[in-house]
């Protein structure tokens, strides 16, 4: 009867040991492999626009590092109760906004997070349509995100209206009707 027991209990401990490991596993394979931020440039969308006003060329280019931390600006970094946004990078593939984020499950478990995003243009605001969330590869319910606004603060009124918005490449291209009073 010993035997049993000391094998039994050889095969629990192996058991937990392989437990073990496999969390340990997945826990480094679903944490971030690089360190992002929340940091971000502060952008005067109004002064760019005014500049465009002054040269008389009625369009604004938003490059991917002006999309970048306007974003950052308007992002709330507490998702949820249990998600806390730490660090993010937003790159631009024509109207396709793909976010690489470092975010913190429960305070404990860093994750690296890949979500894909479609641009429109909703006057006066960028939206950013949620299409695809994952964690290395690994699809996650795509309730789990929202729609993001972006207000850009343009200068519109009677004199400045925004005709189109264009997203090409690495850009965003808001072109403007000028309505001069003479």
């Amino acid at each position: 009867m010993g035997k049993v027991l000391k094998r039994l209990f050889a095969v629990i401990v192996i058991l937990l040991l392989l437990a073990a490991g496999g969390a340990w596993w997945l826990l480094s394979y679903i944490a971030p492999d690089e360190e992002l931020d929340l940091s971000y440039q502060n952008i005067n969308i109004r002064e760019k626009a005014t500049d465009m006003i002054k040269q008389l060329k009625p369009e604004l280019i938003l490059t991917e590092a002006d999309v970048n931390n306007l974003i950052k600006k308007n992002l709330d970094p507490n998702v949820s109760e249990h998600v806390v946004v730490e660090g993010a990078l937003f790159d631009l593939e024509g109207d396709r906004l793909i976010a690489n984020m470092n975010v913190k499950y429960r305070d404990r478990v860093p994750l690296a997070i890949r979500a894909e995003y479609r641009l429109e243009w909703q006057d006066p605001n960028l939206a950013l349509r949620p299409q695809s969330l994952s964690i290395k590869g690994i699809d996650l319910p795509l309730d789990m995100l929202e729609t993001i606004i972006v207000d850009l603060d343009l200068p519109t009124g009677d004199l400045v209206k925004v005709k189109e918005v264009r997203f090409e490449g690495n850009t965003v291209r808001v072109e403007f009707n000028l309505s001069l009073p003479f």
